[in-house]
Formats: structure tokens, sequence, C-alpha cells
């Protein structure tokens, strides 16, 4: 007679079983007859956990080394504190258009050769001429802020 659960590990995310690299017991005819067949899953062998170790150090390592980069940046950007930018204006403190996450993304790499993806730059609605609050989200939780001056292009 055959085990009633088998070990075995996940090759995706898979609601109320558990997420991608995950090993976990299950039923061996839902393993068996599901899991392995539709390749959501493997047979836990002492090789593919030994495996699983080894990306799992090399996961930490990258983690390890983005949150030491993030964290420069952030202090790099926070010594910084101040960035400006140059619009046209039309009547009074009012700008053409606005400032876009793009033209602040351009502004830090031009200044300090970081890429600062525009996906992570969260502004406020940016109209007219002024000193303005930016966050930029870096890491998980790990944030900085600076602030943008935007100034009248001299013509």
């Amino acid at each position: 007679m055959s085990k009633k659960v088998i070990r075995i590990v996940l090759k995706e995310n898979i609601q109320k079983l558990g997420k991608s690299n995950d090993v976990i017991k299950v039923a061996t005819g839902y393993a068996r007859n599901f899991l392995i067949p539709n390749k959501m899953a493997s047979v836990a062998t002492t090789g593919i956990l030994n495996q699983q170790k080894l990306y799992a150090a090399i996961k930490e390592k990258k983690m390890n080394f983005a949150k030491e980069n993030a964290r420069k940046t952030q202090q790099l950007l926070e010594e910084i504190q101040k960035f400006s930018i140059s619009k046209k204006t039309g009547d009074g403190e009012n700008i053409f258009g606005s400032v876009t996450e793009r033209e602040i993304s351009q502004i830090i790499k031009n200044t300090t050769d970081i890429d600062v993806d525009k996906q992570n730059i969260f502004l406020p609605e940016i109209k007219t001429i002024g000193l303005y609050n930016i966050e930029i989200k870096l890491f998980n939780q790990m944030t900085a802020n600076i602030q943008l001056q935007v100034l009248p292009e001299a013509t």
C-alpha cells in the first residue's frame, strides 16, 4: 500500500496551497493525478531540496545586495535633498503642462548617475511654480524624500 501523503515542491503559486518553491505535503492522488501532470509541482527528492536551499541562499544574497544599494541611494538622495527643474510659464505662476515622473527620473540620472524607475516616483500634481515634496520608493519599505523646486524658464 502506498503512502497517503507525499512531499512536493510547487513550481507556481497555487491558491490555498502555497507559493512557488514551497515544499508542502499533499495527498498522493492529488499530486500524481493533478499537480505533477500539469507541471504545477514536482516530487521533493533530496536533490531538489538541496537545489532549493542553494536557490534560497542565492536569493538572500541578491536581496541583501539590493537592500544595500537602496540604502546607499537613499543616503545620496537625501544628502542632495533638493533638485530643480525649469518649466515654461504662462500667466502668473502657472506652468505649461505639468512635471512628470520621467522628467524627475531624468534629473536624478543627470545629477547622480542613479537610475530611478519612474514607477517608483510618487509626486503630487505639479501645475505651478514652487517647492514640492516627492517620495521615491527604493526597496520594499525603504523610501527617500526629496524636494523639487520648479522654476520659471528664463527666456
